[in-house]
């Protein structure tokens, strides 16, 4: 009865929870090593993904290095896979070198124990132009050089008042600056993102839906439908958005978060873990939630080991967030289980 009521307390967790998981990384398919072998009982088996989190549809070259070795080179499949067998113990470095005028070099490190067969994902990063300007993502087709002043000093006062934390009054200018200007296109994406945060969903969605209307190819308004439709729990229509959203800028880090909690929700794990894990691979950090989401997964696949390793990463590295509560007692509930 014990071990019963458990089950039902972490099941009541997983419900009052309605968080995301994530899916085990894929299997590979074997590669003929054709470089030197470590004389071991361990192998590295990979795959090499584009920044959208696609697997590469071509031969990319793979090196596997250590302190002993100047490294041995292989390349994938054509969808991206690799494998080294035979390795002794040790650390490794892997990096995959794609299209050197698209991609940059991508290095992983590996430690593998005797016998172990290791699993990694190389994410190839895209070029970026060193004069690009950093910071938030806004298409050229988010600027627009017919808003009048009027609207652009109400514009400005809005967002000062967001900078003080007055959501409510940067509502009113954001209001009037579109009253005078209907097609300000970067005011009602952020008069929506302020409804977000005063949890006015239905409003904040007629923003960006305005937004999007005015232009689909904006990146923010996208986005932003994408995340207040999960918060409507509208995941197929979310992951819709969030899909445009990634083509129009595949290295957003909260693209991929949102994906994957969208995909978690329509039970398509295998992408919902994807997604996660480039989410945190992109994002740093910043997006260490993705630990507290993987940890689902491992629940849901019965693999408590890897849920407890999960949240007790979260758990160090984002001690006073939101979630930070749920994890320490879906914690409780696995050790003592």
């Amino acid at each position: 009865m014990k071990t019963a009521s458990r089950f039902f307390a972490l099941g009541l967790l997983l419900c009052l929870s309605s968080i995301v998981q994530a899916q085990s990384p894929e299997t590979t398919v074997p590669i003929t090593n054709t470089g030197r072998s470590g004389g071991g009982t361990g192998a590295i088996t990979g795959r090499v993904v584009l920044p959208s989190g696609h697997p590469v549809s071509n031969s990319v070259r793979i090196r596997l290095s250590n302190l002993r070795d100047e490294g041995m080179d292989l390349f994938t499949d054509n969808s991206g896979n690799f494998v080294f067998p035979n390795l002794a113990p040790g650390n490794y470095t892997i990096e995959a070198i794609g299209d050197n005028k698209l991609y940059e070099p991508a290095v992983e490190q590996v430690l593998l124990l005797r016998g172990m067969r290791a699993m990694v994902v190389v994410h190839l990063r895209e070029k970026v132009n060193a004069n690009a300007s950093k910071g938030k993502v806004i298409s050229a087709a988010e600027v627009d050089v017919n808003i009048p002043e009027a609207a652009r000093k109400e514009y400005n006062a809005a967002t000062k008042l967001v900078t003080q934390g007055n959501l409510e009054g940067a509502v009113e200018h954001y209001q009037k600056a579109i009253a005078i200007y209907p097609a300000y296109l970067t005011a009602r994406n952020d008069l929506g993102s302020q409804y977000l945060k005063l949890k006015k969903i239905d409003e904040a969605i007629e923003q960006f839906e305005a937004a999007i209307e005015l232009n689909p190819k904006a990146f923010n308004p996208q986005l932003n439908l994408g995340i207040a439709l999960i918060k409507q729990k509208k995941y197929l229509i979310a992951i819709d958005h969030l899909q445009q959203a990634l083509t129009i800028d595949s290295s957003s880090a909260a693209v991929h978060l949102y994906l994957g909690i969208a995909a978690v929700e329509t039970d398509e794990l295998e992408t919902a873990g994807r997604e996660l894990n480039l989410a945190m691979s992109m994002g740093g950090k910043e997006f260490s939630i993705g630990h507290f989401y993987l940890a689902q997964v491992h629940m849901k696949n019965a693999d408590r080991e890897g849920a407890i390793n999960e949240l007790k990463i979260f758990i160090e590295s984002t001690p006073a967030s939101e979630e930070t509560a749920r994890a320490k007692e879906l914690l409780k509930v696995l050790s003592e289980g």
